[in-house]
């Protein structure tokens, strides 16, 4: 889960690198909202660059601020962590923004109802993890150069997830289910405890190395094929494939372990579909060469009986639970704090099967396709 700092209605100038924090916040496993463009300073910007206190804040919670220049990094870092080469696709620009806004209010109200609830950061795991830094980069000039503007916020933001990782420990807490509410669990939901088909399935693979020529899949079709015409002639199987498969099953006549649907390439498994017990494919070509299945065995998607799923029911009920509980949790903690967010930060929700369009507020950089 990404990790970001709590906002503060102050602003704090830190004379350290991005860099340098970022590669403290990577070791500590934290995910800081830092911008790879930006490098702060104890210098004050250039008048031709709108300053963070000249953007009108992201959001108010309760009176506390999330200014503008927090949303628009948690968006940036978020994008790095999430997606590949940190680039989102259009159409989800609109709903990730949201993600990340909700995220900050989020830590706000959680960190301080852990407060109000008497819950203290746990220090011995802060100072464990601090010290291993230490160690690590005791010899490094810059970091004891910077050492307490660098530590400073990664402490805060360590203190406050720990804050937030007892809340939820708490909250989440379920009691044992009874009997009759696993019974009723297991009936309102047969699709999770229902086992998919499975089926036996014997292999003969004609092998063709992947560097190989296309005289060489030539032949290995056409020695499938003539395998395929002594199958049909009463050949057996198991013997065909001790002396002419080149898979691993061979050694046990080709009988594979058990398989469920999507485990074969698709044509294998629309191949299999289409014969019944005791049946063979024709040649079948797959990536390793080609194939002829046969179908051994093919039981039937089958519902567990309550005994043998009450273990799996009892884990599903209990996380089920634990998720309706914090959903409830984070709503009511929503539904009592003043929220106000400046959507224009946003850009609008795509509606279903229209590209994504709009332009969002001049300095809510980070992307998104805007017209």
């Amino acid at each position: 889960m990404i990790a970001y700092l709590i906002v503060r209605a102050r602003v704090v100038e830190m004379k350290y690198t991005n860099s340098s924090i970022l590669s403290l916040a990577l070791f500590l496993g934290i995910a800081l909202p830092v911008s790879g463009q930006d490098t702060p300073s104890a210098s004050p910007p250039a008048s031709s660059s709108p300053s963070v206190t000249e953007r009108p804040p992201f959001a108010t919670v309760d009176g506390v601020i999330i200014p503008a220049d927090h949303f628009i990094k948690s968006v940036q870092e978020g994008m790095r962590q999430k997606f590949y080469h940190g680039k989102i696709p259009d159409d989800q620009m609109a709903k990730f923004q949201r993600e990340m806004g909700t995220s900050l209010v989020d830590r706000i109200l959680m960190v301080r109802e852990a407060k109000k609830q008497g819950l203290q950061p746990d220090q011995s795991e802060i100072q464990h993890r601090i010290a291993e830094f230490e160690r690590r980069y005791a010899s490094s000039p810059r970091y004891q150069a910077n050492r307490e503007a660098m530590l400073g916020p990664i402490v805060e933001e360590m203190a406050d997830r720990s804050l937030v990782t007892q809340l939820k420990e708490r909250i989440t807490k379920v009691k044992e289910p009874s009997e009759g509410e696993l019974r009723a669990f297991y009936k309102a939901n047969p699709d999770k405890f229902t086992e998919p088909e499975d089926l036996a399935v014997s292999l003969i693979l004609l092998k063709v190395e992947p560097n190989a020529g296309a005289d060489a899949w030539n032949n290995a079709k056409k020695e499938a094929d003539q395998l395929v015409g002594k199958l049909k002639d009463g050949a057996d199987f198991a013997e065909m494939a001790r002396i002419h498969s080149g898979d691993p099953s061979a050694a046990k006549g080709g009988k594979m372990d058990y398989l469920h649907s999507g485990m074969l390439a698709e044509d294998a498994e629309k191949a299999i579909a289409s014969i019944q017990p005791g049946q063979f494919t024709d040649a079948v070509m797959v990536l390793e060469g080609y194939a002829i299945f046969r179908l051994d065995k093919r039981a039937p998607p089958h519902q567990l009986t309550f005994e043998a799923a009450r273990e799996r029911a009892k884990k599903l009920f209990t996380r089920d639970a634990a998720d309706t509980q914090w959903k409830q949790f984070r709503k009511k903690l929503w539904d009592k704090a003043s929220v106000q967010i400046n959507e224009s930060y946003y850009l609008p929700l795509p509606e279903p099967g229209k590209e994504p369009v709009g332009t969002p507020h001049p300095h809510a950089m980070g992307g998104g396709k805007a017209k």
